[in-house]
């Protein structure tokens, strides 16, 4: 490029010489070819150096640079000597300077940067002046020149990508070169540094070789010398040698280039190895199978491992039997292949009757001993073919695929359960084993295996609410009983959310002077529809831990605010009792909610009063219920036990829990009469127990007269039911408290009926 501009910008100052002012002809090329000159001297000094990355980057933006300052230079002096020199020279210094620029630009096709500024820079200028001159002939050169640097433009840019291409082409060839030249020697240490066995088959003869590794890997040094290929094929194991080797059609083909397989090999030492062998096959320039190559792997240890984890992932630890997925795809199989052959399936679902119980008081190694020994029984006495499985917890399930040809009727499936349930030993200790079950049958109990799972779960749970130890079958009405359960959830969250939920008040009186001692909070619910509920149509509500709480919490904040209400306008309400659930006391703050809101209102605790069943004495929540009662009883809140006698309580849990009162269930209440009968006796009993340990008594639905004066001549201390007051909203127990005439109860018990109630009683001998 600096030869180009030397001999364009020589000749183009001689022949402008006498035409324009020296100073323009020779005196300016002069200067441009002082610049010339030193940037090419510049130049060829750097080639005497070898420079680094920066340097280059350095010199290549020196050049630039360098080009756009003699492009202007050499461009204004064109453009200066158009404007000096005859008319009809300018073609020939246009035509001077355009195809100057134009050579200088193909010199620098690798820097495009540079020759874009020649092109702009040197031609430009006196383009314009052409385009501009008014003149139609000059006008005309000046399109050709726009035309010509455009094709210009056009062919550097194609020359400059042409040239990258090149360039990284080779530099990855030069990196292809510089691996295949290293990868025999890597190849040959890596053989070295690893376990892998080398192999090497010709095609045409019998020997095989082998790497060093076939000595400490599968333990035949003297496979080393090479072997033959049927002392090869003597050491795979016989049901994996239909599987292994490449057939000739495989060979012939120029497309298949490689494979992998797996196979066991005896080792020197007498135990079978899992190798995954990977081979290669060589071919010639005409693409024929000349050698296999490949390498052996020993994956002995990997086989193990994710058999170890396929047996995590599919069978339960404690037990050993399938667990949940696993069972999950079997039934799903189960399913499949009966509606294939129109067979059906059987499922039984059971779960070990007070399993919690047994872990609490016996420890969690006995209740871990039960589940193993609960199934070992189970994978004795299953019908064949059928899967055992533990899905939850205490929880078993057992399929039964074809269940038409497996004899299994209820009948037998009550035998298999009852050959479970015998008996155990655990430490010296006699553990009873009692399950309950549930059957359910596909197709007619469901199409999928959700389905019939969960047919088979609520025959389970229909078992354990008849009696525990049974089995039921599931029939339809069970599932409707769910859906009413499932409503009733239902409902019970609307209303929380609608705030439909109140309390009602029922009054307890004492029996002995006839005064309003509280009142008991009973929950009442406004349906949309169907108006003032009860609490039965949303009994599935309590059992579900979350809607329990809040319904509980609903009623604490009802009915505190209720009684700072009454309070605070000087109502005599007494104390005022609320029932708590199991699940209450599960989270464990339930006296902390309790008390905080009676502080919040400024309430004594003595005017409340906390009901409780026997349910939650029993099993893991006793720790937290006995720790929760004595901190409200030492707040002065008064603990009443409540449906006595129907439940599973003992005298110890009267000893162990602070105890106030005991209520005496109605069921009881309803069978008094005048007359001593087995009811009578009960009650009397319960009574004279309270009164012993100094706790007070409450009949529960007293309706009549003459079950008032029997709890009267009982010693019973007070009583609640329709007979006194039945439940009633918030607002009106102000008038009640107000119209109450505490010589009413003494009344009603005169008005007994002695006569007809015993004649009631022993009707039998009468009539």
């Amino acid at each position: 490029m600096y030869a180009l501009l030397i001999i364009n910008a020589t000749f183009l100052g001689l022949a402008t010489y006498g035409d324009v002012p020296v100073a323009h002809s020779l005196g300016m090329p002069a200067a441009l070819l002082l610049g010339v000159m030193a940037r090419g001297g510049l130049w060829l000094f750097r080639n005497f150096k070898t420079p680094s990355p920066d340097q280059i980057r350095r010199y290549l933006t020196g050049t630039i640079i360098a080009s756009a300052i003699l492009s202007v230079a050499f461009g204004l002096w064109g453009f200066t000597l158009l404007g000096e020199a005859p008319p009809n020279r300018t073609t020939a210094i246009a035509l001077f300077v355009f195809v100057g620029s134009i050579s200088c630009c193909y010199c620098l096709q690798a820097l495009p940067v540079a020759g874009l500024s020649v092109l702009v820079f040197g031609a430009m200028p006196i383009t314009v002046r052409l385009l501009a001159s008014g003149d139609g002939y000059l006008i005309g050169v000046g399109l050709t020149f726009v035309m010509v640097s455009v094709v210009v433009l056009r062919a550097m840019v194609a020359s400059h990508n042409a040239f990258t291409t090149a360039l990284d082409a080779r530099s990855e060839m030069a990196e292809l070169v510089a691996a295949l030249r290293d990868s025999d020697e890597r190849y040959r240490l890596a053989s070295q540094a690893t376990s892998d066995v080398i192999w090497d088959v010709p095609l045409h003869g019998d020997q095989i070789g082998w790497s060093s590794a076939v000595g400490f890997t599968l333990g035949y040094p003297e496979a080393l010398a090479g072997t033959n290929r049927q002392w090869w094929y003597d050491r795979i194991h016989p049901e994996d040698l239909p599987r292994i080797g490449v057939d000739a059609a495989s060979l012939k083909d120029r497309n298949f280039t490689h494979w992998t397989q797996e196979f066991r090999v005896l080792a020197g030492s007498g135990d079978y190895l899992t190798m995954r062998s990977r081979g290669f096959v060589v071919r010639d320039p005409d693409g024929r199978a000349t050698r296999l190559v490949g390498s052996l792997q020993d994956v002995t240890a990997q086989k193990r491992y994710e058999h170890e984890l396929r047996q995590a992932a599919h069978y339960d630890s404690l037990t050993r039997l399938p667990n949940r997925l696993l069972f999950a795809e079997r039934l799903d199989a189960a399913l499949a292949d009966a509606r294939q052959n129109g067979g059906s399936v059987g499922l039984i679902v059971f779960d070990v009757d007070r399993f919690k119980t047994i872990n609490d008081s016996l420890g969690h190694d006995a209740g871990d001993a039960l589940l193993r020994e609960v199934a070992a029984r189970l994978e004795r006495v299953a019908p064949p073919g059928a899967t055992a499985a533990r899905l939850a917890g205490d929880e078993f399930a057992i399929i039964i695929p074809s269940l038409g040809d497996s004899g299994m009727g209820m009948a037998q499936i009550a035998d298999l359960l009852a050959q479970i349930s015998s008996p155990m030993m655990h430490a010296g200790r006699h553990i009873d084993v009692s399950l309950s079950a549930g059957f359910a049958a596909a197709f007619q109990d469901g199409s999928t295996a959700d389905e019939i799972h969960k047919s088979a779960d609520l025959a389970l749970y229909a078992a354990k609410r008849d009696s525990r130890g049974g089995l039921r079958e599931f029939k339809r009405d069970l599932r409707d009983a769910a859906e009413r359960e499932k409503h009733m959830l239902s409902d019970a969250r609307a209303g929380l959310q609608a705030d439909w939920i109140v309390p009602f008040y029922q009054p307890k009186i004492c029996l002995k002077s006839g005064a309003v001692l509280g009142f008991e909070a009973l929950l009442r619910w406004h349906h949309p529809q169907q108006g003032l509920r009860s609490p039965a149509s949303i009994s599935a509500a309590f059992e579900d831990p979350g809607t329990s709480v809040q319904i509980t919490d609903r009623m604490l904040e009802r009915t505190i605010t209720n009684m700072a209400r009454w309070a605070d306008r000087g109502v005599p309400f007494g104390r005022v009792a609320i029932n708590g659930s199991p699940e209450d006391f599960r989270r464990g703050d339930v006296a902390d909610r309790i008390l905080t809101r009676l502080a919040d209102v400024d309430l004594p605790p003595s005017m409340f009063e906390l009901e409780v069943t026997e349910t939650v004495f029993l099993g893991q929540l006793a720790e937290k219920v006995s720790i929760a009662l004595k901190t409200l009883s030492a707040a002065g809140i008064k603990i009443a036990l409540d449906d006595f006698g129907t439940g599973y309580a003992s005298l110890t849990h009267l000893k162990q829990f602070p105890v106030d009162t005991i209520k005496i269930d109605r069921s009881f209440v309803s069978r008094l009469t005048m007359v001593d009968s087995d009811d009578s006796a009960i009650v009397g009993a319960v009574i004279e127990l309270a009164r012993s340990l100094g706790i007070t008594t409450v009949a529960e639905g007293v309706e009549t007269a003459t079950q008032a004066a029997h709890l009267i001549v009982k010693g019973c201390d007070s009583g609640q039911g329709y007979l006194f007051g039945r439940p009633m909203a918030a607002e009106q127990v102000a008038a009640f408290l107000a119209d109450w005439d505490s010589e009413a109860v003494a009344r009603l018990c005169g008005s007994a009926d002695w006569g007809g109630a015993a004649m009631q009683s022993y009707r039998n001998r009468f009539f």
